[in-house]
């Protein structure tokens, strides 16, 4: 169903034969893209007027998510399988992406990287093109959702084991939230990426404020990683700033950080 944000039923989008497990707006709001436990995707206009349906999963369809430029849709099933498409409908490349069914993606908000959350207890990075890149292993249970903090400087898991991780792209894990009591079934982070919200089975949401969630030794280690680039290329610096994260280094290894 679509609603107005007075909270008016506007228009019901019929036309799956299964429940519908999950839904995304196009970035420019054009088009609703639906995935359905029939083992299909479908894609709508706002007038709720069927555009397409992707077909060529095995199994129910559990995720759906645009691209940041609209181009590309992104699908997750319980085939265990990631699908690309292109809005014309055609099936631009298949993932053999897990070991068991896939709960959740998103893509980076530079578009270049999709994180896939399944119950083999992983989250695995790909390039956009379908190469994978990285494995995501810490969780102890099903990892049933995943999102990329503002800028992608970190990536939030959230997991059957009743815990929330987050982690940097290359895999290093930076801290693990671990209050609920319960599954931990959804996370999004605010816009400004400074606090991460967690929906849980035992009846709560936690927000949480990330920059105190993170030991502080691997804030600045990450934020030294993060401008490493810019202190070494920057021609405004002088030798000393350019030294800066080397002195940051070599005082994390005097505490054993």
């Amino acid at each position: 169903k679509l609603w107005n944000q007075d909270g008016k039923e506007l228009k019901t989008l019929t036309g799956h034969l299964a429940g519908v497990n999950a839904v995304a707006f196009s970035p420019d709001g054009q088009i609703i893209a639906t995935a359905s436990a029939d083992n299909t995707v479908k894609l709508w206009n706002q007038d709720g007027k069927e555009l397409k349906t992707l077909t060529g999963h095995r199994a129910g369809v559990n995720a759906v998510a645009f691209s940041p430029d609209g181009r590309t849709v992104a699908t997750a099933s319980a085939d265990t399988t990631v699908k690309l498409w292109n809005l014309d409908g055609k099936e631009l490349k298949t993932l053999d992406a897990h070991g068991d069914r896939i709960y959740a993606l998103t893509f980076s908000s530079d578009g270049r990287t999709i994180a896939t959350a399944s119950a083999d207890n992983t989250v695995k990075l790909w390039n956009r093109d379908g190469t994978f890149i990285k494995t995501l292993e810490g969780h102890n249970g099903a990892v049933l959702s995943v999102a990329f903090s503002p800028g992608d400087q970190t990536i939030a898991t959230a997991s059957a084991d009743n815990t929330v991780k987050l982690w940097n792209q290359d895999g290093t894990l930076l801290a693990t939230l671990d209050t609920h009591d319960s599954a931990v079934n959804a996370i999004a982070f605010s816009s400004n990426g400074n606090k991460l919200a967690s929906a849980s089975e035992d009846k709560t949401v936690i927000i949480w404020d990330v920059n105190l969630a993170l030991p502080f030794d691997r804030i600045l280690a990450y934020s030294c990683d993060w401008v490493q680039h810019y202190l070494q290329n920057n021609a405004t610096l002088n030798p000393k700033e350019r030294l800066l994260c080397e002195k940051i280094k070599k005082f994390n290894l005097s505490r054993g950080a």
